[in-house]
């Protein structure tokens, strides 16, 4: 077993860093408003959901997938100098084939726009689990609507 595990995935947006950083920051427990297909509830259970300590419960499908999957997720740390945020999954379906798993989100100025980065650390249970593309395939769909949600209004 190799321990802890990284996948990265980086997206341009067009819109600027502060704007896609505060709207995540302050609406991560509404993400089925700004992605119906992908989140099918969003729920703060502890905190303000704005801030370190908070605790979400999501429901999700990950590309490719009608099987609707949960996660409850806490804010581990938030940098809104360096527009980071870091979540850490406490429970929930990804527990199945991870035993840890967090998500760290950057935004950075890139040219005109921003350039998200999205860092999934996990460790596996065993050797067959795959890495978790998915997941970054699903963060990358959510770039994308964040960016265009942003556009919108």
């Amino acid at each position: 077993m190799a321990g802890v595990c990284k996948a990265v995935s980086e997206k341009e947006v067009k819109c600027s860093p502060h704007k896609f950083y505060e709207l995540i920051k302050e609406s991560l427990h509404d993400l089925p408003a700004i992605f119906p297909e992908g989140y099918t509830d969003g729920q703060i259970l502890e905190g303000d959901g704005k801030s370190e300590g908070s605790l979400r419960l999501w429901k999700y499908l990950l590309p490719g997938s009608t099987e609707e999957m949960t996660v409850k997720a806490r804010t581990a740390k938030q940098d809104n100098v360096n527009m980071i945020i870091v979540l850490y999954v406490e429970e929930g379906d990804v527990h199945d084939h991870y035993k840890h798993f967090s998500v760290t989100i950057q935004v950075s100025p890139k040219g005109g726009g921003s350039l998200v980065k999205w860092t999934v650390e996990f460790e596996k249970h065993h050797g067959e689990i795959p890495d978790p593309h998915h997941y970054l395939d699903l963060f990358n769909t959510l770039t994308e609507k964040v960016d265009a949600h942003i556009h919108k209004a």
